[in-house]
């Protein structure tokens, strides 16, 4: 048997907990599972195939002793998020806490997308695509 690939991205937080709320209030994910390791806690979301875990370190990040540790670089450049309505997408991240950085923008013919960020600075593309002909 041979199990699909796919990705599951992870953002690094000092505060998992008020993360996962955001992203299950305003974004519109579920928490699938709380995972506690002596590392730390993992927070494992879905919405719908996407999926995104929150890592808590078991120690601060700004108490790292040596800050080239990965857990202490929180998150990414930025990921996609595909989705039916990108305007209300951004609207439910405003009202969430989150940052709309750039407003809903047409950028090719049948597609347009807007940037958010989490509460952390976390950045994402709001991306709707009108699925194909």
């Amino acid at each position: 048997m041979t199990l699909p690939v796919r990705i599951e991205p992870g953002i690094v937080t000092d505060d998992g907990a008020a993360l996962a709320g955001f992203y299950c209030d305003a974004l519109g994910f579920s928490l699938d599972a709380v995972l506690t390791f002596p590392q730390g806690v993992v927070r494992r979301l879905r919405r719908d195939e996407a999926r995104l875990k929150l890592y808590q370190p078991a120690r601060s990040r700004g108490a790292a002793l040596h800050a080239n540790e990965w857990p202490d670089r929180a998150g990414w450049a930025y990921a996609a998020l595909h989705v039916a309505d990108a305007a209300a997408e951004a609207e439910a991240v405003r009202a969430g806490g989150g940052t709309v950085i750039a407003e809903v923008t047409n950028h090719r013919p049948g597609a347009c997308f807007a940037l958010i960020a989490d509460p952390e600075g976390n950045v994402w593309e709001l991306l709707q695509e009108s699925p194909p002909a």
